[in-house]
């Protein structure tokens, strides 16, 4: 990277109040030091210990999905066999809320998918959303799912307005997908 775009790229986290950026391969080691960091930082931010409890919350839920379901980043990485997926998280303090946005390669028909559960999820009241959580708790799990497919319900439930996504072709099939909630 060359120096002035890491320098603009330092202004933007700056300007946006970054409370916590991260940026690399995820593992369930980086979720644990990387969160045990937002806890600290999130002391001289957060407006009460229950924006806490949620900012956090919802870091962790985008993190493991991060480590589950994304796919191998844009760089080389390890070789081993748990090789963790690449990602991006972010927490930053924009004055009325908290946003956690984070984002990861994903395969076409995950970013499809992922953006029409956004879109559900975008239109469900708080008291739906408690009942989709409560149904999904007493459902069978989902073939592909590598948890109880709770992780976007908790995310909307926590969040004090509706979450958003995006997703951007990122070429050789994937594609990269980007989730906002805010506290």
């Amino acid at each position: 990277m060359e120096f002035d775009r890491f320098f603009k790229f330092s202004q933007l986290l700056l300007n946006d109040q970054f409370v916590l950026s991260y940026s690399g391969y995820v593992s369930e080691d980086i979720l644990h030091a990387v969160g045990e960091t937002l806890r600290e930082r999130l002391e001289g931010h957060a407006k009460s210990s229950t924006q806490i409890r949620n900012v956090f919350s919802i870091f962790v839920e985008l993190m493991q999905n991060i480590i589950r379901y994304g796919v191998d980043g844009p760089q080389p990485g390890p070789t081993d066999a748990e090789k963790p997926s690449f990602g991006i998280v972010m927490v930053a303090d924009d004055g009325d809320h908290m946003n956690v946005l984070a984002g990861n390669f994903v395969s076409a028909d995950e970013a499809k998918d992922l953006t029409e559960r956004v879109n559900t999820l975008q239109a469900c009241s708080s008291d739906e959303l408690r009942a989709l959580y409560r149904d999904k708790l007493r459902a069978p799990s989902e073939a592909q799912s590598k948890g109880a497919s709770l992780g976007l319900i908790e995310i909307a439930r926590r969040s004090s307005v509706p979450i958003e996504c995006s997703s951007e072709d990122a070429g050789n099939g994937h594609y990269f997908f980007m989730i906002k909630a805010s506290v």
